[in-house]
């Protein structure tokens, strides 16, 4: 079983060298690294490298170094190492919001050991813990504090503070972006929202702006007022393969109706729409017309009366099979109706 990795992993991916060479800018991945890295990983090795991590007997984890030593110890590539912490930390750390406050800590290290023995954390616990633990089997990372696009805020509107930690990886000389609190407080059916695992940074920005833009890793870096304009973009909106290039105003007026333009070259789809005042009061379902050309579809919408509303945009695929599956959310909107 240790040596599963060198079974199944391409030989483009065996690890070359494990040494720690900081960076200390970002080396902007191609857009083929991410479509090569994803396209080349099927289920089932994700599924080998996942049953590994989840089943680390309880005497390595009593440290960082024995931990991250026993989950890296088959890995013959970078991403493997990243997926086997990954697959631990989400396993075993719980999200717990009642320790957000008075946490204290004098390192990185004592506050990743501190998670390790409490098997408790917020985003900074798990960022900082998967920060130590890719330090140790030499992986370079960093931990990156931003704005993110939760729920408690409103599409559209500025984000004043900053109230999200997420980490970014190098890997095989690239760097990748990877939220393991989200991935797990999304988690559905005991899965991993692996939307979160080395997500494509175009696709990242919908919901995290760093404090530092150069962790955006994009070739065109956006502006935290360009951020503060979207709308909430939900992680289901990439994954049932609508265009990357999501709406970006999420503050809209109307004049009784909204019109929404959305654009899936995947796969058809079918919508639901429900009607709120902001904070989520009154929420209702809504009837709402929907006008297919080719790939793209308009959503128009009718608005009861004169105010504020919060507009949720719901999806599923339009085949067989996947329609016995609920709507997922896919964007929030904020409409001033005239």
């Amino acid at each position: 079983m240790r040596n599963y990795i060198t079974r199944l992993f391409p030989a483009t991916f065996l690890f070359i060298s494990s040494a720690f060479t900081p960076d200390v800018h970002p080396v902007v991945p191609e857009k083929t690294a991410y479509t090569h890295l994803n396209a080349a990983w099927e289920a089932n090795e994700y599924q080998v490298i996942d049953s590994y991590a989840i089943r680390t007997p309880e005497a390595y984890a009593r440290n960082l170094k024995s931990l991250a030593t026993y989950l890296t110890a088959p890995a013959h590539s970078e991403t493997a190492k990243a997926r086997s912490i990954y697959a631990w930390i989400l396993s075993h750390i719980r999200y717990d919001g009642s320790i957000y406050s008075g946490q204290v800590y004098y390192s990185e290290v004592d506050y990743a050991t501190k998670v390790l023995n409490s098997r408790r954390a917020v985003c900074t616990g798990f960022a900082l813990l998967y920060k130590q633990l890719l330090k140790q089997a030499g992986v370079q990372v960093e931990n990156v504090k931003g704005y993110s696009r939760v729920s408690d805020s409103q599409a559209g509107m500025p984000i004043p503070r900053l109230d999200h930690e997420w980490n970014a990886v190098r890997l095989d000389g690239d760097w990748y972006l990877v939220d393991l609190t989200w991935a797990a407080t999304t988690a559905k059916d005991g899965r991993f929202n692996d939307h979160y695992f080395l997500t494509d940074p175009e696709q990242f920005i919908a919901q995290h702006y760093p404090n530092d833009p150069k962790w955006q890793l994009l070739s065109r870096p956006v502006s935290k007022g360009e951020f503060d304009r979207y709308p909430k973009i939900h992680d289901a909106y990439f994954r049932l393969g609508f265009n990357p290039a999501f709406p970006k105003r999420g503050l809209l007026r109307a004049n009784g109706q909204i019109v929404l333009t959305f654009d899936n070259p995947h796969q058809a789809v079918e919508f639901t729409c429900s009607v709120g005042r902001p904070k989520g009061i009154m929420t209702s379902q809504s009837d709402v017309a929907v006008r297919k050309q080719g790939s793209t579809y308009q959503l128009a919408l009718d608005l009861p009366t004169s105010g504020t509303y919060t507009v949720y945009v719901f999806a599923k695929p339009k085949n067989g099979y996947e329609r016995i599956k609920s709507y997922e959310g896919i964007a929030t909107f904020l409409v001033v109706n005239n």
